[in-house]
């Protein structure tokens, strides 16, 4: 081995992780942007130039990492989602679900909550935007059947089953509720309350001790 090539290996891959890092930055920075925007200019009043501006990046990169606005504004909330799957895939298989989802709760949404003006901010997004609903609920589809194959890896059962797509289901749209039903009053309590209480009353009838 030369000390070209000696040299040359480690070079190249920190290059690619680089560039990565880079693009995950760049992605995060122009939704960062846009939550920003939106709150003070409103969805509508805001374009994609005024937010590839806001990260001194061209449409033409925008459009690389979002499609849309409504890719754009999907992505904001779907960080902390994936952490949460992941979160409730990691917990113990002998943990009862109503307990892995409280924990999964805790360890990677809560801390997100905490800016309650941001979230309230996001949700009043979703709720006051026609083109969001309609895109938002076409995810929340999405996570339905998510929850349903973690719900079946801890069950040792079919995620199509029926009973698995009702719980997952139950599970995703009682999160968003409780979200929104904490959005909406004007006490400043924490929203993790909320869904802590809406996973308790959802547990009664349908998850499992």
């Amino acid at each position: 081995m030369t000390v070209d090539s000696m040299t040359m290996e480690p070079t190249e891959i920190p290059r690619s992780g680089l560039a990565v890092r880079k693009k995950e930055r760049t992605k995060r920075q122009l939704a960062e942007a846009a939550a920003a925007l939106f709150s003070e200019r409103g969805y509508a009043g805001t374009t994609i130039d005024d937010i590839a501006a806001a990260v001194d990046v061209s449409p033409r990169t925008f459009f690389r990492y979002f499609p849309t606005k409504e890719d754009l504004v999907v992505a904001i909330g779907a960080t902390s989602l994936d952490q949460f799957f992941e979160a409730l895939k990691d917990r113990p298989p002998q943990e009862s679900l109503q307990v892995a989802l409280r924990e999964a709760v805790r360890h990677s949404l809560a801390a997100g909550w905490e800016d309650t003006a941001k979230v309230r901010s996001f949700l009043a997004l979703l709720r006051d935007t026609p083109a969001l609903r309609a895109r938002w609920l076409e995810e929340a589809y999405g996570n339905r059947d998510r929850m349903a194959e973690i719900i079946a890896l801890r069950t040792n059962t079919n995620p199509s089953d029926l009973r698995n797509l009702l719980i997952a289901g139950a599970i995703t749209l009682t999160i968003n509720t409780a979200l929104q039903v904490w959005a909406d009053q004007d006490a400043e309590a924490d929203a993790s309350s909320f869904v802590y209480r809406g996973l308790h009353e959802l547990a009664a009838p349908l998850l499992p001790n």
